[in-house]
């Protein structure tokens, strides 16, 4: 069985499941890699409107294959003050990607989600959750700091004080906690999570998809973008959302009272 698996359903929701659950779904190459091609197949296919993102089992992911080697395998580097400590992590295509997809990324959390799982986590749009996950960063606990883009990623959902607090503690949380912090959208039945992901993927793959690209691409853009910049931006796209087909017909559905057909033109 491969390491993930890509089912399409006939109303265009792209379904990537984590398939190593004898691992709980700690992350390999052919993971990573396929998870950024259907990032980037999102571009260019214009039959996928939605991407749903769960785990096999009872994790959601459990961050790097730590079995497979890692600092506890090799011989530490010299001592070296932290003056001389220097950046060399390079981006993460998968994450990259991920956050540059042109459908939503609806996340139907599983189980649990650690480390990198975290942060895999941390990149989905939206995230349900089953009453039964848990996540935490666990990074600070093997003398490691953040990757995968939870720096990035945890601050603007939480807050600055308490995405240090999540870091520095590198504690479990569950799904109350979760949720309480803002960290997760929705908590279901675990036996009814993938059901209401698909029930949310199923609103988005009903709409418009040229509105849903660049309601996505306009907020994640507001991050780095001053005021001024995001409506000129906004002004921009939305000018060429009104000569769409869509717009055209979600005006007349409203005045005809009637649910609107898109067709993504």
């Amino acid at each position: 069985m491969p390491d993930l698996i890509r089912e399409m359903t006939s109303e265009g929701i792209l379904v990537l499941t984590l398939n190593r659950p004898e691992r709980m779904n700690a992350l390999t190459s052919e993971i990573q890699n396929g998870i950024r091609d259907a990032a980037r197949d999102s571009k260019t296919d214009d039959s996928i409107r939605c991407i749903v993102l769960t785990g096999n089992g009872r994790g959601f992911c459990a961050g790097a294959d730590v079995a497979s080697g890692g600092p506890a395998t090799g011989e530490p580097r010299p001592h070296r003050p932290r003056s001389q400590f220097v950046d060399r992590v390079g981006p993460d295509e998968m994450i990259l990607a991920l956050a540059d997809a042109d459908v939503p990324v609806i996340g139907a959390i599983n189980g649990v989600a650690v480390g990198a799982g975290f942060s895999l986590a941390l990149a989905c749009d939206v995230r349900i959750a089953s009453d039964q996950t848990r996540m935490g960063t666990i990074f600070i606990k093997r003398g490691l700091g953040p990757d995968e883009g939870t720096s990035y990623f945890l601050p603007r959902l939480v807050g600055l004080s308490r995405a240090l607090e999540i870091m520095y503690r590198g504690d479990m949380m569950d799904s109350q906690t979760l949720l309480h912090f803002g960290l997760i959208n929705q908590i279901v039945p675990h036996e009814e999570l993938l059901e209401k992901a698909m029930e949310f993927a199923g609103m988005i793959v009903a709409g418009a998809p040229l509105a849903y690209t660049f309601t996505r691409r306009a907020i994640l853009r507001s991050l780095d973008n001053d005021l001024r910049h995001q409506l000129e931006y906004e002004r921009t796209n939305q000018y060429e959302l009104f000569s769409t087909r869509d717009a055209k017909e979600g005006f007349s559905a409203f005045l005809d009272k009637r649910a609107p057909n898109f067709v993504g033109e």
